[in-house]
């Protein structure tokens, strides 16, 4: 991972991590545990293509196009929203209207905080719009979005997120789909 990346995830995790504190009225810890340059149409590795997901998929116009889309594990979902609905962890096995909502809001809080470092750091305007959610397969969500977005984007930033609710920690996946000359400017990268 570069320095530039490195800086970004650091601080970006960090605003995250107040803004989920404010949000729950608890401290949360948003930790970064690795971030790496995929091929759009190989994130298979991810996770498995037939596990159950919900994810937050948003797309981004401004000085640069592209899209983020934050995954969890079903189960992991679910032990979420619990969290955020103030239910005891393991209570829910479907998702509600407000168990979406309250997702969406994570989807939000992390990629707006992710977006306003690479902002201000790169001095670019980056507009985010209304997130929408997805529960499916992840083979399924990401072939839809290579059918949506590939042809704009080759490569996808993944980051692997931890969310750090004491004592509860869950697992989740930020990806940034830009295209390759957008992601290069942004990460400093050599793809």
């Amino acid at each position: 991972m570069s320095s530039n990346l490195m800086e970004i995830n650091k601080m970006a995790a960090g605003k995250a991590s107040e803004a989920m504190s404010k949000l729950i009225g608890n401290d949360v810890g948003v930790d970064v545990t690795s971030a790496a340059i995929r091929k759009v149409g190989d994130l298979s590795p991810v996770l498995a293509s037939e596990e159950m997901v919900v994810g937050v998929y948003m797309l981004v116009t401004g000085d640069v196009k592209g899209a983020s889309l934050l995954i969890f594990p079903q189960e992991s979902a679910f032990k979420l929203s619990d969290v955020l609905v103030g239910r005891e962890p393991g209570t829910t096995r479907s998702l509600t209207a407000l168990d979406i909502s309250a997702l969406k809001e994570v989807g939000n809080i992390v990629a707006g905080n992710y977006f306003a470092v690479l902002s201000n750091l790169l001095q670019v305007k980056i507009v985010e719009h209304i997130p929408n959610f997805s529960s499916d397969m992840f083979g399924a969500i990401v072939e839809q979005i290579i059918t949506d977005f590939a042809r704009e984007s080759e490569q996808a930033l993944v980051v692997e997120i931890e969310f750090v609710f004491k004592p509860l920690t869950l697992k989740g996946y930020f990806l940034l789909l830009f295209r390759l000359e957008e992601l290069k400017a942004l990460l400093g990268e050599n793809l």
